[in-house]
């Protein structure tokens, strides 16, 4: 089997790529029996929410190699390799051991009917195994208490900031999504952002309920913002015991400080040092969540923001980052998404605008979208080079913003760095900036 074909096998399973994940554990459960038990051979943290639960993975993830834990990282969507979603030390998985992989879980895929999250979360339960992790940060899928990711026990959970997103699948209010992604809380210690008033109750029961520690952003834990520049920002964070002074921040970003704050409590839950939280944040990176580019006299800044909370919270770092400079707007949804409400904050930062679609097959047709949001003047682009080429000579060296879909800011990527798996680590001269 090629690594081509192993990809190829996990996609045709159920579910697929694009067509949402599958809720419930008993697949799940099954897989890791036939592996062995793997999860249950290193340290866990799961880190759940709606955004900005991949940067608080990859931010923790950093902290703990720099503290010299060999480290395991599983997240999704993937933006341009399949193989960037499990990662060994900030490494994307070797193609080889993606078909050792499908190749070890094939028979018991079949038996359960196991969709491709699944299979995919098993695989990199197994590897992370294989490979002598001693820590496993999993972001979760979708939800939380019926995800493949919410097995074993954890040392420390995460709950990003909740809000709504996927509520065919979560419910249709705020209080019963909380209810899915706080029940991720079942041992060790939590840490939690600044929620909404229905949101915190609901956490705050679960945890009490669970006999969980939580630690809360607001409360218990603390985040000052010192200065920002696009190399990056320098922050202060304390908490019960601790407290950092003017850490460097990679990633940009007006929401970016709140998450480093998450993610340096749950490092500190697993006793990482100063000096491994200055390292790890100074050098991590987290592609297409406002991230900056210079391209000839101007900037490109790509974002998945993909709802309306992402939206508003792109909005902001646009603000924060480049003052009132209006950009040249690129926007691209999936269907099932509501791109009304997504545009709504970010229509006022927008010079013009430009509609476009990603690879994805969940995409919505720019023509479509045009019509659903009353936008006569706009242009329309058939596929992500074409947007970026027009939005490009739209700019006149000025600010570009693509956003609205991670497989839209993927497509980009690719454009931009080719089919590589995107890095997690600043380059060098960006480092030095910032230290």
């Amino acid at each position: 089997m090629t690594y081509a074909e192993a990809v190829g096998r996990l996609l045709a399973l159920r579910g697929g790529e694009h067509a949402g994940m599958q809720p419930g554990l008993d697949r799940i459960e099954a897989l890791l029996d036939s592996l062995g038990r793997p999860e249950r051979s290193y340290t866990l943290v799961q880190v759940g929410g709606t955004n900005g639960k991949g940067s608080v993975s990859a931010m923790l993830a950093a902290m703990l190699q720099a503290d010299g834990r060999r480290v395991g990282l599983y997240t999704s969507p993937h933006l341009v390799s399949f193989r960037e979603r499990i990662r060994v030390d900030g490494a994307p998985i070797a193609e080889d051991d993606v078909v050792d992989g499908v190749e070890a879980i094939g028979t018991p895929v079949a038996r359960v009917d196991a969709s491709m999250f699944e299979a995919t979360t098993a695989l990199a339960l197994d590897h992370f195994a294989r490979e002598a992790v001693d820590v496993a940060v999993l972001e979760v899928g979708l939800g939380g208490r019926l995800d493949a990711t919410t097995v074993g026990t954890p040392a420390v959970t995460v709950l990003t900031r909740i809000a709504r997103d996927h509520e065919a699948v979560l419910g249709d209010t705020l209080s019963a999504i909380a209810a899915e992604k706080a029940a991720i809380l079942r041992g060790g210690v939590a840490v939690g952002a600044a929620q909404a008033p229905e949101v915190a109750a609901v956490v705050r029961a679960r945890a009490a309920g669970a006999g969980v520690p939580l630690l809360e952003e607001g409360r218990d834990l603390h985040v000052e913002v010192h200065g920002r520049t696009l190399a990056g920002q320098r922050i202060g964070c304390r908490g019960p015991g601790w407290r950092f002074d003017d850490l460097p921040l990679a990633l940009l970003g007006a929401y970016q400080p709140a998450n480093a704050l998450l993610a340096v409590a749950a490092a500190r839950a697993l006793d990482v040092g100063e000096p491994a939280v200055r390292s790890g944040l100074a050098t991590v990176r987290w592609p297409g969540r406002f991230e900056a580019r210079r391209r000839g006299s101007g900037w490109l800044v790509l974002d998945g923001a993909h709802n309306p909370d992402g939206a508003q919270a792109l909005a902001e770092s646009l603000d924060v980052h480049f003052g009132g400079a209006l950009a040249v707007l690129v926007l691209g949804v999936l269907r099932d998404k509501d791109a009304a409400a997504i545009l709504a904050p970010l229509r006022d930062r927008a010079r013009h605008l430009i509609l476009s679609r990603s690879s994805s097959p969940r995409a919505a047709d720019p023509a479509d979208l045009r019509a659903r949001l009353g936008e006569p003047d706009c242009d329309l682009a058939a596929t992500a080079a074409d947007a970026l080429a027009l939005a490009e000579a739209r700019a006149d060296g000025g600010l570009v913003c693509v956003a609205g879909s991670l497989s839209l800011v993927g497509d980009v990527l690719r454009i931009l760095d080719g089919d590589k798996p995107c890095s997690l680590e600043k380059a060098a001269d960006s480092m030095s900036r910032l230290l």
